[in-house]
Order: structure tokens, then sequence, then C-alpha cells
């Protein structure tokens, strides 16, 4: 088993940065996708569903962030991490498999306590400034799902 927390922390400063912009990204991302699953009162209009999850997705797949005044880009070692991660996610969400999820949730927790609240409060005012995809009101979702690590 990896050591995620020695991995995550050890990782440049600015990474961490862009770790947390993905992250808050992401989950909002989630929340997003299951509010309308749901049929949750909160749920956004279809279109705006669908326009989040394309970006948050293209965002994930490509570990590229389009931001309006620039693009995040990771670097390799930290891609590496995340296409990692991704994979385990993948595995345990898609495939139903228990050891997998586990283990991305494992990851969640470490790359969320390795940016720090203070970076994932940051990345909200960013992803509030700088994209035009994720309403803004939805972006505190993801910041509160990732409280449940600290």
């Amino acid at each position: 088993m990896k050591d995620w927390k020695t991995l995550y922390s050890n990782l440049p400063s600015e990474e961490l940065d862009k770790i947390a912009v993905l992250r808050v990204m992401e989950c909002t991302n989630g929340i997003i996708q299951y509010a309308h699953r749901d049929n949750a009162s909160y749920k956004l209009s279809i279109e705006e569903t669908r326009r989040a999850m394309k970006f948050s997705m293209s965002s994930i797949k490509n570990l590229k962030i389009p931001l309006k005044e620039e693009t995040l880009t990771f670097a390799p070692e930290t891609q590496e991490l995340l296409y990692e991660a991704r994979d385990y996610y993948t595995k345990g969400m898609k495939r139903n498999d228990d050891d997998a999820y586990a283990e991305f949730m494992r990851i969640s927790k470490e790359s969320a306590r390795a940016c720090g609240l203070e970076r994932i409060f940051k990345a909200r005012k960013l992803i509030e400034e700088q994209v035009d995809d994720i309403p803004t009101q939805t972006i505190v979702w993801g910041v509160e799902y990732l409280m449940q690590f600290f």
C-alpha cells in the first residue's frame, strides 16, 4: 500500500495549489451529478448540469483546467498520482470494486489534507472568478464535501 500522505505532502506548493482547484471542481461536479440523478430540490437545470459536467470531466480526464486567464497543467509526477487516483475511482465506482473504492477514499483524504484548508478556500475563490461553466453558487458544495477530511 502506498503512503499517499507522504506522496502528496512532498509535492511542490504550486502543484498542491492546482490539485486544490481540481479537487474542489471534481467534488462540486459529483454533487451536481448526484443532485440531478436524485432529482434533488436544489438540482441545476439540465443545461447547467451538462455544462458543468462537460467542463469538469474534460479537466479531470485531460488534467488541464482552462481558466479565463490561464490553463492549469500538472507536472509529470503529479499527473502520475492523479491518474492513479482516477484509476482507483473508476474501478471503485464504475466496477463496484470495494477495495479500489476504499483506496480512492484514502487518496482523496490525503490529497485534501496535503492541500490544506487555506488552499481549498483559495481554489473556491479562483473557480468562482475564473470558471463560467460551473455555477458560482454550487462551488461551495465541493468545499463542504472536502471538509469531511479535516
